[in-house]
């Protein structure tokens, strides 16, 4: 996944914090959904759109992990938020 890719949201959830992790119901599909603390952060970043880089770099800054770990918990965290059609991820608008 390339770091320029821009993550955006494809719909919006209810949610709410259950004992130190985010729980999320999305109205379009019924389905429950809970976030550990890494998710919920990847969540939080994907507000408004962001590219993968962004959002790789500030999961660094707050774990303090290394750089090629965060990125593999991120691209697992994405894939999952892609599959359950939560967000989408695209080029940037000025590339093919």
């Amino acid at each position: 996944m390339r770091e320029n890719m821009v993550v955006s949201r494809t719909g919006e959830l209810l949610q709410a914090d259950v004992d130190g992790e985010t729980v999320a119901l999305s109205i379009e599909n019924g389905t429950c959904y809970s976030f550990n603390d890494s998710a919920a952060r990847v969540w939080a970043l994907t507000e408004q759109p962001r590219t993968v880089g962004e959002i790789r770099d500030a999961l660094v800054a707050i774990y303090a992990v290394d750089r090629e770990i965060c990125e593999r918990g991120l691209h697992a965290i994405l894939d999952d938020l892609v599959a359950d059609r939560l967000v989408e991820i695209s080029p940037p608008e000025n590339q093919p």
